[in-house]
């Protein structure tokens, strides 16, 4: 049996596939290689049974993979919670049809108010704003949990994104600082860096806006997202970023010895990775302000 461990959730990259060049991402090199849909109802077991409870779906583009249906519902028959993280460009009707009922979150991926600043990152070739809002509606009608992750880079540290926010109206809004990793974004981000300081001034413009009653939007430093995300390439490893570079672990070896082993804990609990995501509102296990 797994070693208890404090971290409950895990982002699955099923994919490398994407039909995006965002020069920022930090998921850029995670191997060509996919296992079967065998192989990864098999992998879903292993972390149900080592006590993981929400799953996020990730990539690369995640929609792009012809079996992440047939995971999410794997997934939720093992008693997940579960997310997909997109950048929302394959999101139609007929796409959140093939996800109802087994996905209880979506997220999709904003950085900025502004078309041309997206195309400019490689998020989308000048229409990515305009889909997610038109997403962002989708999924609502769907009665899915949305949640909106933002990368806050140079081009974009300074911009108000109340407005956007308040049209797209999500359950939960994570903006992060732009982290550097060693053979994923190192060359490609070249100029998208921000200071600590410029970080905190986004926060301030943004931290105070409520969401739900009690839900307010999650800020992680660069520091704070190092070492602190359970993590699982195409292929079934386990990858760390501990050092700013990408380490590949198995599996087995991780739930043998305990994910706290290789995830800080202390840093997934005090960036909010444990809330509870089954009923998001005024009894968040941890609201961050």
């Amino acid at each position: 049996m797994s070693p208890k461990s404090v971290v409950k959730s895990v982002n699955w990259h099923i994919t490398n596939r994407c039909n995006y060049s965002c020069r920022f991402c930090f998921a850029q090199n995670l191997g060509k290689h996919e296992v079967s849909l065998e192989e990864g109802q098999k992998i879903l077991k292993k972390l149900s049974n080592a006590g993981i409870e929400k799953i996020n779906f990730a990539g690369g583009e995640p929609l792009l993979h012809p079996r992440l249906p047939d995971y999410c519902k794997t997934a939720k028959s093992l008693g997940m919670t579960v997310s997909v993280t997109t950048n929302g460009s394959r999101l139609d009707r007929k796409m959140i049809e093939s996800l109802s009922g087994n996905v209880d979150w979506i997220a999709l991926s904003v950085d900025s108010c502004l078309d041309t600043v997206e195309a400019t990152m490689g998020r989308g070739r000048g229409e990515h704003v305009t889909n997610a809002l038109n997403a962002a509606f989708l999924i609502h009608e769907a009665d899915i949990r949305l949640k909106v992750n933002t990368v806050v880079t140079s081009l974009t540290w300074q911009e108000n994104m109340r407005p956007l926010i308040r049209m797209m109206a999500p359950d939960r809004w994570k903006v992060m600082q732009m982290l550097v990793i060693e053979g994923e974004n190192k060359t490609s981000s070249i100029g998208l860096g921000i200071t600590n300081g410029q970080f905190r001034e986004f926060k301030e413009r943004h931290r105070s806006i409520c969401l739900s009653p009690g839900v307010y939007p999650v800020f992680e430093t660069a520091d704070d997202m190092e070492g602190s995300y359970f993590m699982i390439t195409p292929d079934g490893h386990v990858k760390s970023d501990v050092g700013k570079k990408i380490t590949l672990y198995s599996l087995d070896d991780v739930l043998r010895e305990g994910i706290d082993t290789l995830v800080d804990s202390d840093k997934y609990l005090d960036r909010g990775g444990l809330y509870n995501w089954k009923n998001l509102c005024e009894d968040n296990i941890k609201v961050v302000l």
